[in-house]
């Protein structure tokens, strides 16, 4: 019993003694566990800065070509078409006869103004020597007032007479004249559609031929007045757009094969209005066109230069991905983190994407190991240098 009461403290301590010991395997074992738990992979990247770039803000619309100027032929006399002097599909100059008409009409038009002009001039010159005997005749009381002013008025008619016939025989020569059809403008002709021995009358409905000036061409396009609007919100809120006239505006073409139109061109007038049907605005380009390969007709493609950005973002192709629906992303660099971040792009320059919207000049993104990077994983951004090292380390293992 002695003996029980030596061991009795021990005993009462006992418990103690297990729950600290349990404490103490609590606290190893978990210096275990954070020893054995795995630490966050980082990533060796190299990463480029989002600096301005000089872009010109471009545009491709499709149109169709129009020639320069173009005058529909037609006859301002009638009568029988007696010859066609062109050759149908060439080029001919402003002035050049192109038809004529057979004159002999006219032509007896013309000589009988003319006599009737002599005639008028004639009896002018009789009753001016009257007037001036009547007058002489006033003086000495041989002749009454009244006399004299009855020869003062025939004298007047006489004039007037003269005068209208001298009308006749211009409006004559003018008719005369329009027998020979000329070209109003120079350029090229197209099929005539008249042949000798139609009837023709004066400003008739259908034209004669159409003479088309092609040098140089006009390219007109409509531009949707929406997508008008959100190029200029853009571009003022991106940065400095440089002002540009009309004529600073370049233009190339592409034809309707795929194939590019050698010679630039500029813009030569931007629509004043929207059109209320096809809510679009309309633009004109112009091209040289000395060889004559534009037509007018032809459906083409007109990429043109609306604008410049002075504060454009670029980012190289091989540091955007894409996701499963096609959309753009990079991997924005930010305190160590790889930050995932959706952009939108416009088209490529060069071996770079311009980057509208999603990034901010001074950020940087992952270029080299951007294939190893995930969204929230810490990165470690090294040169180009040691990425080479350390993919030739990784591959000789």
């Amino acid at each position: 019993m002695a003996r029980l009461f030596k061991l009795a403290p021990a005993l009462l301590a006992l418990p103690f003694l297990l729950v600290g010991c349990d404490q103490l395997s609590g606290l190893i074992s978990k210096k275990d566990n954070a020893a054995q738990a795995p630490q966050a992979r980082v990533t060796r990247v190299t990463t480029v800065k989002m600096t301005p770039h000089k872009v010109d803000i471009q545009r491709e619309l499709t149109g169709r070509t129009v020639a320069y100027r173009w005058a529909e032929v037609r006859p301002e006399v009638g009568g029988i078409l007696k010859e066609r002097c062109f050759t149908e599909g060439a080029m001919v100059k402003e002035g050049d006869v192109l038809y004529r008409i057979e004159p002999d009409t006219y032509k007896a038009a013309l000589d009988k103004a003319r006599a009737d002009l002599a005639s008028a001039e004639a009896n002018l010159n009789v009753t001016k020597l009257r007037e001036r005997r009547t007058a002489s005749m006033l003086k000495t009381k041989s002749v009454s007032q009244q006399d004299y002013d009855d020869v003062k008025a025939t004298l007047r008619q006489a004039q007037a007479s003269v005068q209208s016939c001298k009308a006749a025989v211009d409006s004559a020569e003018i008719n005369y004249r329009r027998t020979e059809v000329r070209a109003p403008i120079s350029g090229r002709i197209t099929l005539s559609n008249f042949t000798v021995g139609a009837l023709l009358t004066a400003s008739q409905a259908s034209p004669l031929a159409t003479i088309y000036q092609t040098d140089p061409m006009y390219v007109e396009v409509s531009q949707s007045s929406d997508d008008l609007y959100s190029l200029q919100k853009q571009l003022g809120e991106r940065g400095d757009l440089k002002d540009v006239t009309p004529s600073d505006i370049k233009a190339t073409l592409t034809m309707h094969d795929g194939s590019f139109y050698p010679a630039a061109g500029h813009l030569n007038f931007t629509g004043v209005n929207v059109d209320q049907t096809t809510n679009t605005v309309t633009l004109r380009a112009e091209f040289p066109n000395a060889a004559n390969v534009l037509l007018p007709g032809l459906f083409v493609r007109v990429n043109v230069v609306m604008g410049q950005d002075d504060q454009a973002i670029l980012a190289p192709q091989k540091a955007v991905l894409r996701d499963l629906k096609g959309l753009p992303y990079v991997y924005v660099v930010k305190d160590g983190m790889a930050e995932r971040r959706n952009i939108t792009i416009s088209h490529a320059i060069g071996n770079d994407w311009y980057v509208t919207d999603g990034l901010k000049l001074g950020e940087e993104i992952v270029l080299n190991g951007v294939h190893n990077t995930r969204g929230g994983q810490p990165v470690q951004v090294v040169t180009e240098e040691q990425m080479k090292a350390d993919e030739a380390a990784g591959g000789s293992k």
